[in-house]
């Protein structure tokens, strides 16, 4: 019988969090012969993973709720009635998550080899109030099941210790850098835009911590410079309305995209003058990996830990748009062509693979 992996999220959408627990669930579907078991708390809303399914070792199942608490309860009952208890391997990247999935096995409900989580983002700069406190009885109660807890970078590793020192005593939390997939094939024809028109491309989920508001602050600058410019945002998100605001206060309606989302992001990153990231605060931002794969031409915002240690990219202060528009200028300037080796050996150095060789030495055990 075929041993089971357990992959928990919230909800089927794809942000950096959840893109990182796709890539690993498709290297198991694709290299191993485990039931691949991916449960969603919420209703299907993006069906983002329903091109798994073509894997007969894998199962997408969705708790059918409107909010997480309320999937948390289903999820239970779904345990207890007819899914898998016992599981192999265990990954989650959401406090909430794995806090649940934490009780349910501290409550001996599921059994499990090894319990693998990942911290999504700097839990106790970004948040405050009622939410912190959610997180911190998740991490209370839920994260001594855990084998092992990867942070993304020394700096969320360090707001750990700092934060929650008993934490650090009780599980072995390491430091792994978040793995990327290129696509082997990138299909032109999404590239819904004339391709004349240079373009600088930022993405991203449409909240306030991305940024965006001062891109289009720092891009009205630098349209001066480079009139024949415009900038492209994809993404979703609640803050579209008052972004569009801005842009219409700002007579950049014709300048500024805000495109939305779409599947195939590489290919806007690919065909860009520039790419940028213009976060005020992130775990780690996957989309700058996707960036680098595909461009010369990369700014970012010191938004988390470590971006400083990857060699070519544009590096700007976070929250302020003077240091953002001296980094666009700048790379916009210059001949970043020297660039391409070094983001070829970061990307080389992010393989699913390795990844998964250092999740197997820093839990001692095979899990393939």
């Amino acid at each position: 019988m075929n041993k089971e992996i357990l992959v928990a999220l919230p909800n089927d959408s794809l942000g950096g969090a959840e893109l990182y627990l796709k890539n690993i669930t498709r290297w198991y579907l694709e290299n191993t012969n485990l039931n691949v078991n991916i449960i969603f708390l919420k209703r299907k809303k993006t069906g983002d993973w329903s091109d798994l399914e073509k894997f007969k070792n894998c199962k997408l199942v969705y708790c059918g709720a409107n909010r997480e608490v309320y999937g948390a309860i289903i999820l239970l009952w779904k345990m207890l009635l007819y899914l898998p208890r016992k599981y192999q391997i265990i990954y989650t990247s959401h406090v909430h998550l794995t806090g649940i999935i934490g009780i349910l096995i501290r409550c001996g409900i599921i059994k499990k080899y090894k319990f693998i989580g990942r911290e999504s983002t700097l839990i106790f700069s970004r948040f405050k109030g009622h939410r912190l406190i959610s997180f911190k009885i998740s991490y209370y109660f839920g994260y001594p099941a855990l084998d092992l807890l990867i942070c993304q970078t020394y700096l969320m590793k360090y707001e750990l210790e700092i934060s929650l020192p008993w934490l650090i005593k009780k599980v072995n939390v390491k430091v792994v850098e978040n793995p990327i997939v290129i696509p082997q094939e990138i299909k032109t024809n999404d590239l819904n835009i004339d391709n004349n028109i240079p373009f600088i491309v930022a993405a991203g989920r449409y909240i306030k911590e991305k940024g965006f508001d001062i891109l289009i602050k720092s891009f009205v600058q630098i349209k001066q410079e480079f009139p024949n410019l415009k900038l492209i945002i994809l993404g979703e998100g609640p803050e579209r309305d008052s972004l569009q605001n801005l842009i219409k206060s700002l007579k950049m309606d014709n300048e500024i995209i805000l495109y939305g989302h779409t599947k195939n992001v590489f290919i806007f990153f690919k065909k860009a003058r520039l790419c940028v990231v213009s976060s005020r605060i992130e775990g780690f931002p996957n989309v700058l990996l996707q960036m680098i794969a595909m461009n010369n031409n990369v700014v970012s915002t010191k938004c988390a830990g470590d971006i400083e240690k990857i060699r070519g990219i544009e590096l700007a202060e976070p929250n302020n748009i003077n240091s953002l528009v001296t980094a666009l200028r700048n790379n916009l300037l210059s001949n970043s062509s020297a660039n391409r080796k070094y983001f070829n050996d970061e990307i080389n150095a992010r393989t699913v693979t390795s990844f998964i060789k250092k999740i197997e030495q820093y839990t001692n055990a095979k899990l393939t």
